[in-house]
């Protein structure tokens, strides 16, 4: 194909789609809100004509492009309100009564267990015990206290970055120690 052609410029020819389609935006809203099946879909309606503007390639030059657009909505909107009809509205019906009666029986079931978050506290408390001092303070003082990488620079007399490499090797020594579930050292 040589370069000068007839052909339509298609970039040409979006990029016009996209301004028309930023200036009908809320015509092409109302549209789908008063002819939608589901006014729970707008958005998606919106969505989905976009991206078929975007997947278009208009064959000549666009005349009327408001035209083409409101073209493009009334296909979408068809199209989605024919999927509607075919399918039908799922919906439960229930009685709080016997979800209740359902509900109490499964309760029993669950019994919490404090022992395994007491085993997780002491195994945490005995790998923060192994790090160094300052990786103490910065992983405790972030993690627990929620404290941003300055305030723990200037409570501790580091830089920000030196903070950083704290919290880091602290992590780093925590995943090391669970991964290979050493925490007994």
């Amino acid at each position: 194909m040589a370069v000068g052609s007839n052909a339509p410029d298609f970039q040409d020819s979006r990029g016009k789609l996209s301004e028309v389609y930023e200036q009908y935006r809320a015509e092409l809203r109302r549209f789908f809100q008063f002819n939608a099946r589901r006014a729970h879909s707008v958005d998606d309606l919106m969505q989905e004509m976009f991206l078929q503007l975007l997947a278009s390639r208009p064959t000549a030059e666009l005349r009327d492009a408001q035209r083409y657009l409101f073209t493009v909505a009334w296909n979408v909107l068809h199209s989605a309100n024919r999927r509607v009809c075919r399918e039908p509205e799922h919906s439960l019906q229930f009685n709080d009564e016997e979800l209740d009666l359902l509900a109490a029986p499964s309760n029993r079931l669950w019994v919490e267990d404090d022992t395994t978050a007491a085993l997780a506290d002491e195994q945490l408390n005995r790998l923060l015990n192994q790090l160094p001092r300052m990786c103490q303070v910065a992983v405790l003082r972030h993690y627990r206290d929620g404290k941003s990488y300055k305030e723990i620079a200037e409570e501790i007399n580091v830089s920000v970055h030196t903070v950083k490499k704290y919290i880091m090797k602290g992590l780093s020594q925590f995943r090391t120690q669970f991964e290979t579930g050493d925490t007994d050292r």
